[in-house]
């Protein structure tokens, strides 16, 4: 026996906040693999979706967004949040251990993304 789960769409503000996800998501890729092509095909490599769906996404051409879809964007948004914010927690050990000053602006810098990426991961802007 095969269960099926029924899909929901979401409301239109639920809508805006899946097209706002999805072209954060493609920002960040971009930036850091340096093409959109291939951010576009990652991602939705990532969110197993083709990549002519999540085009339609980030350009906001759909009338409906799949909750399944919005829950894997979400998810993958987070997951990206948690990676640089171990990423950048790592940098800041690295830059004390070597003996950076606290004040310098390497380690300043670090720390403001870091903040940056909690606050984000918390629900602030």
């Amino acid at each position: 026996m095969v269960l099926r789960l029924s899909r929901i769409t979401l409301p239109k503000d639920a809508m805006s906040t899946a097209f706002t996800i999805a072209q954060t998501l493609e920002r960040r890729e971009r930036v850091r693999v340096g093409s959109v092509g291939h951010a576009r095909r990652s991602l939705a490599s990532k969110l197993r979706i083709g990549v002519g769906t999540f085009e339609n996404l980030v350009r906001a051409r759909v009338k409906s967004v799949d909750t399944v879809i919005r829950d894997r964007l979400h998810a993958l948004l987070i997951r990206e949040l948690e990676t640089e914010i171990e990423r950048l927690s790592h940098e800041l050990a690295m830059a004390r251990q070597s003996g950076a000053h606290l004040a310098s602006e390497q380690v300043g810098e670090i720390e403001a993304h870091l903040a940056k990426a909690h606050a984000i991961l918390n629900g602030g802007a």
